[in-house]
């Protein structure tokens, strides 16, 4: 959303409207996917949360975690890494605690009012927001939610198809969500958060790459099209 929203600040379009129109489609994918994918069945029985209580011999444990995490995070989100500030903290901990430096997890309240905190970060972004103007912009949202899921719905079937590859975590990392929300909801389904993200990161560089191309080369076909033509000049009669 933050690459659109300078993409649309620089070319001179309705930040609002652009707004609205990212936010509705993150929010449907939020809500949509895990209700599908449990109404199907694809994430009935999972593994339990790796969550625990909070003890005192592993204080220092967590101090570390949370301290190392934390600079590494602000350092990706520095470099304007694609969900930095998630994604680094993530990688940092699956180092830790994969290479066994560290045993100890986070306490179970500490991780569901993380959850909760995103959940409410990302509702806010319809504050000040009038109903009619939200309404204006609500059929381009499902419009373009509709087109972008039909195509990452095609390339997940034939991916699925090819290879034996859990269906709901195809389906997530080939949700067209923003990197921090569908690592998050892989998380809450208690799926790979990292097979995830590293699909939405692919993602997000090409579109990187190729948005701005697609987006100048439209906004000057739109403006050429709009301008009205040129009166021919009338040339002097002719002089012997």
């Amino acid at each position: 959303m933050s690459q659109v929203l300078a993409l649309g600040s620089e070319l001179g379009g309705d930040l609002r409207a652009i707004a609205i129109v990212q936010s509705i489609r993150v929010v449907v994918i939020a809500v949509g996917l895990p209700a599908g994918l449990s109404a199907l069945g694809l994430v009935g029985q999972v593994p339990p949360r790796v969550t625990g209580a909070l003890s005192m011999t592993a204080l220092d444990e967590l101090a570390i975690l949370i301290l190392v995490s934390s600079i590494v995070a602000i350092i990706a989100h520095r470099f304007r890494f694609p969900g930095g500030l998630l994604f680094g903290a993530m990688m940092t901990s699956a180092v830790l605690h994969g290479s066994g430096l560290i045993q100890a997890v986070i306490p179970w309240w500490v991780a569901n009012a993380a959850m909760v905190a995103m959940g409410a970060i990302t509702g806010s972004r319809f504050a000040n927001t009038p109903p009619r103007l939200l309404l204006n912009f609500i059929g381009a949202a499902f419009g373009s939610f509709a087109v972008a899921v039909a195509i990452a719905a095609l390339f997940a079937a034939v991916l699925i198809s090819v290879l034996s590859l859990h269906v709901a975590e195809v389906m997530i990392a080939f949700a067209p969500g923003s990197v921090d929300a569908m690592m998050l909801l892989a998380l809450a389904l208690h799926l790979d958060p990292v097979y995830v993200g590293a699909h939405h990161l692919t993602r997000i560089f090409f579109v990187s790459l190729m948005m701005p191309l697609v987006a100048r080369r439209t906004a000057r076909s739109l403006k050429i099209k709009s301008e009205p033509p040129k009166p021919l000049l009338k040339r002097p009669p002719f002089q012997d």
